[in-house]
């Protein structure tokens, strides 16, 4: 469901917002939980608990309720309900609105849900609790607002997570250079997770560059995922970094969405000269590294060390920024806290045309578990003079911990169309792994059709533990019809799984 905003709006693009104010300072009441997970059925009645946390002082707190309203850039904004007969605000009861918080006791807010049997999908209550501001007097001091979100999903047979692209090309950014974007529309009743990528190939098929696409949102809170709510549209963004001579070019995009959904769109793209700002030549490359890759074997309570090497590739010399690089936030996998940089700050000037060492050391914790562990090392070079970022590169830095290792993978969802297959793995296992695949293609009357080789997109080295990525390979033509794929897929020459599904092939009109 899209909420249109007719009303005045709160801004929030996380569940904590905080609104300055001119008063006397306050430590104010906190919450808990701030957000609640139903699954219900139609005409299920569901009760909840919200604590409020006592501050120093006695306070007022207003409890409302919102419904919110996604944005293009994936963030969120909240308003009260414009039709609250139509909204998921009406199936929710307080026992108050208002509560008094004393400073030495917790207080409960309980409240209801109510189901309509008429209901489906996901719904999404903004439960607003605000402690009404001290009396002004002097100085500056801060409001808390606690936006408590409410997330209700109704189950009914039928109901399948859907996606589509609404918008896919290459355009100038604010400053010329070009940027893939893609928007995705949610016209599902159900709310999911999405992430994408681009990857743009010559005229020969080679691989230029594989670009991650992220929401504004997304970018802001550093996640490569997105939620998409239902009747919202939501742009992804990708910089094209490396430089396009003037020539025919292939955009190819991958979204993944929900539990098992695919989006895989290709487009033809010609670039004429002066349609992008690029890079000046010598900029591409300002400098090279070496290791470009950073992997080995390691227990528990051991100290490794590395030298990394920085060939300046230009006349010019350049200030140099090392940083650690998580894989995402709350990586459960990362090592970015093992790694010690072994130099005074972060930074250094590289001469032009000149050779600089760094060394750097890993330390692996004694109470570390058994498993893969993976972060990287960020290195920009920067104009001396002017300060413009001339090159980025990144050192991906695995370390594989003691011998309790399990590989294993779960097939998420597999789609065939224009002339390919894929197949969308999640790594379940602790370790990375580096799988192929081979997929025999039969008729529904036990008819052998074809045999398809699936590995790793270009570029992609594994999948590490709790990430997705897919299995991609060249189909033979097939007509419309359903088809049996069984699927085998190993790590370096061990069987990781074998399971056989049926796939529908539908082709354009």
């Amino acid at each position: 469901m899209f909420f249109r905003a007719r009303q005045t709006k709160l801004s929030l693009l996380f569940v904590l917002g905080v609104l300055l104010i001119v008063s006397g300072f306050a430590r104010a009441a906190g919450v808990r939980p701030l957000v609640i997970e139903m699954n219900v059925r139609p005409g299920d009645v569901r009760d909840f608990e919200i604590a409020l946390i006592p501050g120093l002082e006695e306070e007022l707190v207003d409890l409302t309720l919102y419904e919110p309203v996604q944005q293009l850039s994936g963030n969120l904004v909240y308003q009260l309900p414009t039709n609250p007969a139509f909204s998921a605000t009406s199936w929710v009861n307080l026992e108050t609105n208002v509560v008094r918080v004393f400073p030495d006791a917790e207080s409960k807010v309980r409240g209801r849900v109510t189901v309509p049997f008429s209901a489906s999908g996901s719904h999404t209550v903004i439960i607003m609790v605000e402690p009404r501001p001290p009396e002004i007097t002097v100085g500056i001091g801060f409001q808390i607002r606690y936006a408590v979100r409410l997330s209700i999903r109704v189950e009914r047979p039928g109901l399948r997570q859907t996606a589509e692209l609404d918008e896919f090309g290459l355009q100038p950014g604010d400053q010329g250079q070009p940027i893939v974007r893609a928007v995705v529309k949610n016209p599902s009743p159900w709310d999911y997770l999405v992430e994408g990528e681009a990857t743009i190939r010559d005229a020969e098929r080679r691989l230029v560059e594989r670009i991650t696409l992220m929401s504004p949102a997304g970018s802001s809170s550093g996640s490569q995922t997105t939620r998409v709510y239902p009747g919202s549209m939501v742009e992804f963004l990708g910089e094209v970094t490396k430089r396009l001579v003037p020539g025919e070019y292939t955009l190819r995009l991958y979204f993944r969405y929900g539990d098992q959904g695919q989006i895989v769109k290709n487009e033809t793209i010609t670039i004429a000269e002066g349609d992008f700002a690029f890079p000046k030549a010598d900029e591409i490359g300002a400098f090279s590294l070496s290791p470009e890759v950073i992997e080995y074997g390691a227990r528990q309570g051991e100290r490794k060390s590395q030298v990394l090497e920085f060939m300046s590739e230009i006349a010019e010399s350049a200030r140099v920024v090392v940083e650690t690089k998580p894989i995402e936030p709350d990586y459960p996998h990362s090592l970015i806290d093992w790694i010690q940089i072994r130099m005074a700050g972060n930074e250094f000037e590289l001469p032009g045309r000149r050779n600089t060492r760094m060394g750097l050391t890993i330390a692996v914790p004694r109470d570390a578990e058994d498993g893969s562990y993976h972060g990287a090392i960020s290195v920009k070079a920067y104009d001396v003079l002017t300060d413009q970022l001339l090159t980025a590169k990144t050192i991906p830095i695995t370390v594989l911990v003691g011998d309790d290792h399990i590989r294993s993978i779960e097939v998420r969802s597999i789609s065939v169309g224009q002339g390919e297959m894929l197949v969308d793995l999640l790594n379940t296992g602790n370790v990375l792994i580096r799988p192929q695949a081979e997929a025999i293609i039969s008729d529904m009357n036990g008819e052998f059709v074809g045999r398809v080789q699936l590995t790793l997109p270009e570029g992609d080295t594994g999948i590490i533990p709790l990430r997705s990525q897919h299995l991609e390979g060249h189909v033979p033509a097939l007509e419309s019809g359903i088809y049996q794929v069984e699927i085998s897929i190993t790590d370096a020459g061990v069987e990781l799984l074998s399971l056989t599904r049926e796939i529908e092939v539908t082709l354009p009109d």
